[in-house]
């Protein structure tokens, strides 16, 4: 299963930066590369690797070797292997290089309703770091770019540069149809 993020996810627009072709037509849409930073749980990282997680992490000694510990109420666990493991510990911040295309991207405004939220398609996401926290989260950076953003779209996004904002991304669906002779 490829990166995405389901749920609207908190994550901080880092910069904003132009994409400009050389040969773009005069009233073409302008690009954009937009870099992010956000804190998610470890389990996030099945979406990279199937067995990044356990590379990483391992449960902590008091829930295997006896009865679980007992959390927080009120306080939603945050992982099941929340300990960094040895190499999860000395390896910090890594780069994952991998790069995915067809991406939709959805900012939420907060003013409520669908068509207040900026939407950008055809989005692709590279230059990936990993930087793995004890407590059983991460931080993960990427850059999503897209080659067409709309006008009012765009200055919206420059607006944004450094917040904390809500997103979701979703991954390009796959149609597999039959192609006639």
């Amino acid at each position: 299963m490829p990166f995405q993020l389901e749920e609207f996810t908190k994550a901080k627009i880092t910069d904003v930066a132009v994409l400009s072709q050389k040969n773009r037509e005069a009233d073409a849409n302008p690009g954009a590369a937009l870099s992010f930073s956000m804190e998610l749980s470890n389990h996030h990282l099945s979406y990279f690797d199937g067995s990044l997680k356990s590379f990483l992490y391992a449960k902590s000694a008091a829930s295997s070797a006896g009865p679980k510990q007992k959390g927080l109420d009120g306080v939603e666990e945050i992982t099941d292997m929340p300990n960094l493991t040895v190499i999860g510990g000395r390896i910090g911040r890594f780069h994952w290089d991998h790069d995915l295309m067809g991406y939709s991207l959805e900012i939420d405004q907060g003013l409520g309703g669908k068509n207040s939220n900026l939407s950008i398609g055809d989005v692709a996401l590279s230059n990936f770091r990993i930087d793995p926290h004890e407590g059983g989260t991460v931080t993960v950076t990427f850059v999503a770019e897209s080659q067409d953003v709309p006008e009012q779209v765009f200055g919206r996004l420059a607006t944004l540069k450094n917040r904390e904002i809500q997103m979701r991304l979703a991954p390009p669906v796959v149609d597999q149809t039959d192609l006639d002779d």
